[in-house]
């Protein structure tokens, strides 16, 4: 598997598609699912802060429409499918909900269209990509339109599988590791020293972690890993638990430059690589690189 950065950059707008949270409420509601379903009782010490995530979110999306409705700007609007793709028409997208919605919604983006992500209910959802809420969405929203705001760029991340590229961008991270989160994660890095001549080293860990520079607040933050600014170009990698046999040479973690990839050969029977979560996955089996 060979990972390089690519960077976007984001155009005009003249139209926009809201990208839209199921919340938990919601689901299993329809789901029916007697389980899912007791989570909502009011004797359940959970259903409070369902119930109020729910209203927050419904009363974001609703602020977020009315704004545009005024703003006489034309709005489609499609509920969030983990791991489904669509098609893009709009000049804007707008996602209501936290950063798994953001994620799955920048996969589908495969041109220079801007996103503003707005977290629509901060009790419960973590936005680092969603720095406005129901609150604060309103001014921003006025600036974009009135075209007073500029887009931030972002890196993302090409993967290539066995020397076929995938057709997701990766926004966050890629995410090496066994089947098993028992399982110990087995691969080989292949690196480049200062005259260009390539060497590999084996190394054992609990995943490797290949993130974009916004990318780096996430499990690599959650594992100790250095950040990198959001606006960098270039990409880092973090073995998670690295396992460091005395006297071997172990890369934990580095930065690789822009115009650079690194490429890791698995040595697993069952592995995987993940994409941005854990909704789109590939196999990683021994040999594939």
């Amino acid at each position: 598997m060979t990972v390089t950065a690519n960077c976007k950059k984001a155009g005009g707008i003249s139209s926009c598609l809201i990208i839209v949270k199921q919340t938990f409420r919601a689901l299993a509601e329809q789901s029916g699912d007697e389980r899912l379903l007791s989570a909502l009782d009011p004797s359940n010490p959970s259903a409070e802060r369902i119930m109020e995530s729910d209203r927050l979110h419904r009363e974001t999306l609703e602020q977020v429409a009315s704004i545009l409705l005024d703003k006489g700007v034309e709005a489609r609007c499609i509920k969030r499918a983990p791991g489904e793709h669509f098609e893009v028409k709009e000049d804007l997208v707008i996602t209501v909900g936290g950063d798994g919605t953001f994620l799955d919604a920048s996969h589908s983006i495969l041109t220079d269209v801007p996103v503003l992500g707005v977290n629509s209910a901060p009790i419960s959802s973590f936005g680092n990509f969603c720095r406005v809420n129901r609150t604060s969405v309103e001014k921003l929203l006025n600036r974009i339109l009135a075209g007073k705001e500029k887009p931030i760029e972002l890196t993302r991340l090409r993967v290539t599988l066995d020397g076929v590229e995938l057709s997701v961008p990766v926004l966050n991270e890629v995410f090496i590791s066994h089947r098993s989160p028992a399982g110990t994660t087995r691969y080989l890095m292949e690196f480049a020293d200062k005259e260009g001549q390539t060497f590999t080293v084996l190394q054992k860990s609990s995943g490797l972690i290949v993130a974009s520079p916004a990318g780096t607040t996430g499990l690599n933050r959650s594992a100790k890993g250095t950040l990198m600014k959001t606006s960098a170009r270039g990409f880092k990698y973090h073995n998670l638990a690295a396992f460091m046999e005395p006297g071997k040479t172990y890369y934990e973690q580095g930065e690789v430059e822009a115009d650079k990839s690194v490429v890791v050969h698995s040595e697993m029977m069952e592995g995987l690589v993940f994409i941005d979560g854990q909704h789109i996955c590939h196999p990683f089996p021994r040999g594939a690189k």
